[in-house]
């Protein structure tokens, strides 16, 4: 079977993409600071010496895991930001738990930036969002819907981002099934991410609870 063409919604995501690498261009960092165990064993060396566009997720990933908690800072972490989100939004596979990923955007104090810094980000949620509600839709004639959609509500939440506006778009007729969806598995069956994330979890509960069941 082939894979399903690029639509104008992956052409946005795309270009999203670019401006984060744009936006957020800087010199590579000097170092990687962290307490002497995580660095050692997270081979953070690697995150320097490679070329951004070429870093693969399996090495960002034990970065991400341990960022702004046993290693890592604001530069890295920018520096990083653009080929991290790249993979996170195109290759699941490489980068999982969205939630994780989108947490440390709240670690980074992401407010504070500048505007430039956080429309690029938030065109780019955006863009993200169409696209992983795509690919949850793909095999809803079948029977079966993807997790992505809810994985990058809760990571936003993580954030510290209000998600009624993309919650809303759950309204619309071409992404009713995964609304459906989300009823069905509401509240026991729902991802473990969304304990962390109460005021997260009011906000889904509170929109679900005007849906008819």
């Amino acid at each position: 079977m082939r894979p399903p063409l690029p639509t104008a919604s992956h052409a946005r995501l795309a270009l999203t993409i670019e401006d984060l690498y744009r936006v957020f261009s800087a010199e590579t960092p000097s170092a990687i600071e962290g307490c002497p165990c995580c660095i050692n064993t997270r081979n953070v060396d690697v995150l320097l010496a490679t070329p951004l566009r070429e870093l693969r997720g399996d090495q960002l990933w034990r970065y991400i895991s341990g960022a702004y908690l046993t290693l890592g800072g604001d530069r890295d972490f920018r520096y990083l930001m653009p080929r991290i989100f790249e993979l996170a939004a195109l290759s699941s596979s490489e980068i999982p738990d969205t939630e994780i990923v989108l947490s440390k955007l709240a670690r980074a104090q992401w407010g504070n930036w500048l505007e430039d810094e956080r429309d690029a980000v938030q065109r780019f949620i955006d863009a993200w969002f169409a696209v992983a509600s795509e690919q949850d839709l793909l095999h809803a004639r079948d029977g079966w819907i993807g997790n992505r959609t809810e994985s990058l509500l809760c990571g936003l939440a993580y954030a510290r981002l209000p998600i009624a506006q993309w919650l809303n778009r759950l309204t619309e007729p071409t992404t009713a099934p995964l609304l459906d969806d989300l009823l069905q598995r509401y509240p026991q069956n729902l991802s473990a991410f969304w304990r962390d994330v109460p005021d997260g979890f009011a906000q889904l509960s509170a929109f679900l609870a005007e849906r008819p069941t």
